[in-house]
């Protein structure tokens, strides 16, 4: 028989390179999720939860609106949507020169929102027609609908959002 024979100095040196794996995992783990925490706080888009006072922002700055209908602590569709193009440099860049944005949230938790907030949001829920989560919907400053895009695919595929935004842009620049 062939026994395996720890001494005290390979047990030591067999714990000192788990520390070390144990150590290094922490810190990626930490660094992985301090960086995806980070990227989504530093992009500031300055979300409106009043429609009236984002209409009248908008005539003011001669910028469309886009209204994002979220579900934000339920829909996984919403968070994967505010990932891949909310909380993006090119939809900062895009939305600051062009948009004024409106948040219309209908969360599931109570105290996310206020009573007087969800009873708003219905309103302009039914206003435009909005059935699912999320829903973008780009209205110009007097709220006259000027396209729509439901849903999010589970593909991550942000590319019918940004012609969405395209195609209202060139609908400005044509005035």
């Amino acid at each position: 028989m062939v026994f395996h024979c720890l001494d005290e100095q390979n047990i030591g040196k067999e714990l000192n390179k788990m520390k070390k794996v144990v150590i290094i995992m922490l810190l990626l783990l930490l660094w992985g999720s301090e960086s995806l925490f980070a990227q989504q706080k530093s992009i500031d888009l300055n979300w409106q939860t009043n429609f009236e006072k984002a209409k009248k922002q908008a005539t003011k700055n001669n910028k469309k609106i886009l209204i994002y209908f979220t579900g934000s602590d339920w829909s996984s569709a919403c968070k994967n949507l505010n990932k891949d193009f909310f909380y993006t440099e090119k939809f900062k860049k895009i939305a600051v020169e062009s948009f004024i944005l409106v948040r219309v949230d209908a969360p599931r938790r109570p105290n996310l929102i206020s009573e007087l907030q969800s009873s708003y949001n219905r309103q302009l829920s039914k206003t435009y027609n909005q059935k699912v989560y999320p829903t973008v919907v780009m209205v110009d400053s007097t709220g006259t609908k000027l396209g729509m895009i439901e849903s999010y695919n589970y593909l991550h595929d942000t590319s019918k959002h940004y012609e969405l935004l395209q195609k209202v842009l060139k609908k400005k620049s044509k005035k």
